[in-house]
């Protein structure tokens, strides 16, 4: 009997072990995860250059990884499995009081080209080097007259961090690091953190809980106190001036790479002017996308939000088409001024 049972449970691991070798590399490799809203790693190409510096194995550790049977469903074990033990973190995600999420390790870029995935410290050596390039851009741009003002978008993490009770140790020497080295090089800041930080502890909703991303409100914020650093406070469109419609269900990309459950999801909050439809966007090739700043298809989609500004592009073009009495310029007006945002996804 006990030689029939332990025949039956060596079958069973050779079963799953061999199905699941079977299937990686029968079924077709996913370019996309809609789940985590990011391009997926397909089989990498061999070459001696990614061999000897060990790029190779890393893309394919990485490929192995992200096209994996069933992932999904093992990473939401996992995150169970990591409640279960009260270690309140799985795949570098916390979890936190009131369903709050947020990575907690960094992709510290070494060089323009290499990337240290989910580690646990920051490259001084990159970060100044990044510090440097902006400064030189300063300095390029004063030349022709063009203000540079630098906004660093906050980490969850920096933020929220008394949801989780987790040291502010890293966090706060990354600020310290970016803020004093732009500072001692004359570079105009705007810094969101302490602002951020304090709000989210008093429970102002600024970050979503399950997305990487600051909500609307929180948006709005650097809105405000980037005009402010433009030295154009006075033309802040009020918050009153807009119509707010909440679109409930949102679950980001942070819950995706987590697994952990989510009782309550995300509002996303669509801010609409008076006429936003004054406004044609185009993309890089000319075409344009929209009228307005909503790709509204987005929010039955699991990507809410790309709703806002049709998710990333390369290169997009804004251009007043119609009175807007929000603006204090009208279409059709000859040199007027322009503003080149140079931006990720948090711009959106």
């Amino acid at each position: 009997m006990k030689k029939t049972i332990n025949t039956a449970v060596i079958a069973l691991f050779l079963a799953v072990l061999f199905g699941f070798g079977i299937a990686f590399w029968l079924l077709p490799d996913k370019d996309f995860s809609p789940e985590e809203n990011r391009t997926l790693q397909t089989l990498p190409k061999v070459k001696a250059d990614k061999w000897l510096d060990g790029t190779l194995s890393a893309e394919f550790t990485e490929y192995c990884s992200d096209q994996f049977p069933l992932r999904t469903s093992f990473v939401t074990l996992h995150s169970l499995y990591d409640l279960a033990l009260l270690r309140g973190e799985s795949s570098g995600v916390l979890y936190g009081r009131d369903g709050q999420q947020a990575v907690r390790l960094l992709d510290a870029y070494v060089d323009r080209t290499t990337r240290a995935y989910d580690t646990d410290y920051a490259s001084w050596a990159h970060i100044d080097a990044e510090i440097d390039a902006l400064s030189a851009l300063r300095d390029t741009l004063d030349a022709q007259g063009i203000s540079l003002v630098v906004l660093p978008a906050p980490r969850t993490i920096d933020v929220t961090g008394a949801a989780f009770d987790y040291p502010s140790d890293l966090p706060d020497a990354l600020h310290d690091r970016i803020f004093g080295g732009l500072a001692a090089r004359g570079v105009p800041t705007v810094d969101l953190i302490p602002a951020f930080r304090a709000g989210c502890a008093d429970g102002e909703y600024l970050m979503y809980r399950t997305d990487h991303h600051w909500t609307t409100e929180g948006a709005y914020r650097a809105y405000a106190a980037l005009m402010d650093a433009l030295g154009r406070g006075g033309e802040i469109v009020p918050a009153s001036a807009f119509a707010v419609e909440r679109v409930p269900g949102f679950v980001g990309t942070t819950a995706s790479r987590s697994g952990f459950p989510v009782s309550d999801p995300d509002v996303l909050e669509i801010w609409s002017g008076q006429a936003d439809d004054a406004y044609t966007v185009r993309d890089d090739k000319g075409g344009t996308i929209m009228t307005g700043f909503v790709m509204r298809s987005f929010l039955d989609s699991k990507d809410k939000y790309g709703a806002f500004m049709d998710g990333t592009h390369r290169l997009l073009t804004i251009t007043q088409t119609a009175h807007d009495p929000l603006s204090t310029a009208e279409p059709g007006e000859g040199n007027r001024p322009r503003l080149l945002l140079a931006r990720d996804s948090f711009a959106s």
